[in-house]
């Protein structure tokens, strides 16, 4: 049985104008795995999470949850389901404790284990020492890391998280990625929303990609990767001139003094360093990036194809 399974899920918003938010997409969640749909602003993630956390009412499809169906057994996939949204705000005199043991006994679950639970989840998010500080007092991360902690405590079997990181340092964000990967390995589910490439490629089991609305690919990593013809990138920096020169000939894009170039081979690739350094530019290859293929599927830059 998969965890989160939808069929031709469209939502329209009527107002001064029609918005097609979601325009039929069909795609399933396994049970234990992390999946992550990726996305730029506005390109239906958040949509898709409210509609299959019961928030929401599709204008079409289907959507199941555990195989309870969101729109006649939402109270079902309730008792299944913790929602940490894109934009939660935390009440200022309730203190990361408090979030995590209310919230935890408002789910019905026994006082012991509801200290257990809360006590291991706001250690996983390391707030343990800041526990009984009032969300008032904490730093913007702190309070979205008490939010998180409270959903990590519900216990509940499909954790569905929009932009959990957003606003977070470098070392909150890891951390996060950490406990979600150990949440995993515990038998849970976990339905990510994240325009963070890095967070998308780091923590993903199997991801998808959306745009306007529209699925454009879904896979692993490796899988959406293989998607783009060219598998290597070059990153050559100096002076304009001797860029435009040395680049015109390749599939690149560029960024001030810098340009990426895209190419089919690691032979090509360490061929090109080797012509760049000897013209007197700075130059080192790797693999493309899930960003260079996110870029080229959705269309963000213009590439100067030769």
């Amino acid at each position: 049985m998969e965890a989160v399974k939808t069929e031709n899920l469209v939502k329209v918003y009527h107002g001064k104008e029609t918005v097609e938010a979601l325009r039929g997409v069909s795609l399933s969640v396994k049970k234990g795995e992390l999946f992550t749909l990726l996305g730029p602003n506005g390109a239906g993630k958040t949509t898709f999470l409210r509609i299959i956390s019961t928030q929401l009412l599709p204008t079409s499809g289907e959507a199941y949850v555990l195989g309870f169906n969101v729109l006649d057994e939402a109270e079902k996939v309730r008792e299944h389901i913790a929602v940490v949204p894109q934009d939660v705000a935390t009440y200022g005199n309730f203190t990361p404790w408090e979030y995590c043991y209310y919230f935890s006994l408002l789910r019905g679950m026994a006082k012991q284990k509801v200290k257990e639970v809360s006590e291991r989840a706001l250690k996983a998010v390391e707030l343990w020492e800041l526990r009984n500080r009032t969300c008032a007092t904490l730093s913007g991360g702190e309070r979205k890391r008490a939010i998180i902690a409270a959903a990590l405590a519900s216990d509940a079997e499909v954790l569905m998280l929009d932009e959990p990181t957003s606003g977070l340092d470098a070392v909150a964000r890891r951390k996060v990625w950490s406990v979600l990967r150990e949440m995993v390995e515990q038998g849970k589910t976990i339905l990510l929303t994240t325009h963070i490439m890095e967070e998308a490629e780091m923590v993903s089991d199997r991801l998808a990609i959306i745009n306007k609305g529209q699925l454009v690919a879904q896979g692993t990593v490796e899988e959406i990767k293989s998607l783009a013809e060219e598998k290597f990138r070059v990153v050559v920096e100096g002076s304009p001139n001797l860029l435009e020169k040395f680049a015109n000939n390749y599939s690149s894009v560029s960024f001030g003094s810098k340009r990426v170039i895209y190419v089919n081979s690691g032979d090509e690739a360490i061929e090109l360093v080797r012509k760049a350094l000897k013209s007197g530019l700075k130059a080192e290859a790797a693999p493309i990036t899930l960003e260079d293929v996110f870029v080229k599927l959705v269309g963000g830059v213009e590439l100067n194809e030769h």
